[in-house]
């Protein structure tokens, strides 16, 4: 794992010239209207994968429509969602 450098939605328009063709070609593929490339990608590779599990338990960690529609301020309020998951 490593850092491929700053959002480019966070770059001004003038400083995307500095970037690879590459990091923008792969930011365009994700672009988001409200988020840009702000994103993250998992991948999960094991023999015997239960995947369907895996994307229900993922799934469970995201933002129900109306938490989303709620905005920043009001995530800071929620629970920790990976907290049950963690415990040992």
């Amino acid at each position: 794992m490593e850092s491929a450098g700053p959002w480019l939605a966070s770059l001004p328009d003038a400083a995307w010239e500095m970037v690879p063709p590459v990091r923008r070609a792969a930011a365009a593929l994700d672009w988001h209207p409200e988020h840009g490339d702000c994103c993250q990608h998992l991948v999960f590779i094991s023999p015997g994968l239960d995947r369907e599990g895996l994307e229900e338990v993922l799934e469970s960690c995201l933002l129900t429509d109306e938490e989303y529609a709620a905005g920043r301020e009001a995530w800071k309020h929620l629970p920790p969602a990976f907290d049950t998951l963690l415990e040992v």
